[in-house]
């Protein structure tokens, strides 16, 4: 089936944010201790632990924690930057008819910050709209219907696993790039069809991989 639409992550696909998520995780642990959550800490990515917790914690605990999260995702997207190849990409890709999307677990604020035409792309669904975010096939779902899209006749472009699974999942093709924390390896193993160095090579690649 022919690629009409790319969705994109964001952070170590389109920008360099370097989120210390081990802080993050710290804030959110130390926020539910004073709070009274008493015993072993959950394992896992940080929103499904929120989730755990809160259904444990309840009166409004998720809130509190997201504005933790966002706190530090906003301090991050102080000191970001696109990459250089951000912008000629998208415009690009305009130019060759595609439809274009960004699906973040970060929240929109942080993107905002370093993309602020995000709200003009054809889907834009940070975490605040993605009830079950990434690895979860819904947000790539929920960015192919607003394309006007059919699954496969999408990529997924990502840095992590969770992209790749979340492309398997949902039926897109799983493209990987190596411009964040995981090497190629790594997102072969999460289902990746094609690893790119980053994604300023994607659309060169379009017509020969896919």
């Amino acid at each position: 089936m022919e690629i009409q639409g790319i969705i994109f992550d964001f952070d170590g696909t389109l920008a360099e944010l370097n989120l210390d998520f081990g802080l993050m995780a710290q804030r959110v642990e130390e926020l539910a201790r004073v709070e009274g959550f008493s015993g072993p800490w959950p394992a896992g990515y940080l929103l499904e632990v929120v989730k755990l917790v809160s259904d444990r914690m309840g009166d409004g605990f998720a809130g509190r924690a997201e504005l933790v999260i966002e706190a530090v995702e906003l301090e991050a997207a102080g000191r970001g930057r696109l990459f250089p190849f951000t912008r000629p990409l998208l415009a690009q890709g305009r130019e060759r008819g595609l439809s274009l999307g960004v699906v973040s677990r970060n929240c929109g604020a942080a993107i905002r910050h370093l993309l602020p035409e995000a709200d003009a792309l054809n889907a834009f669904l940070p975490r605040e709209r993605a009830p079950r975010p990434k690895p979860h096939p819904d947000q790539l779902w929920d960015a192919c219907r607003q394309m006007g899209l059919e699954p496969g006749q999408a990529a997924m472009v990502g840095d992590h696993p969770t992209d790749m699974q979340a492309a398997v999942a949902a039926g897109c093709v799983a493209v990987g790039v190596t411009s964040g924390r995981v090497d190629e390896a790594g997102l072969r193993e999460a289902g990746a069809t094609v690893v790119l160095p980053d994604a300023g090579e994607v659309l060169g690649a379009l017509g020969r991989r896919f």
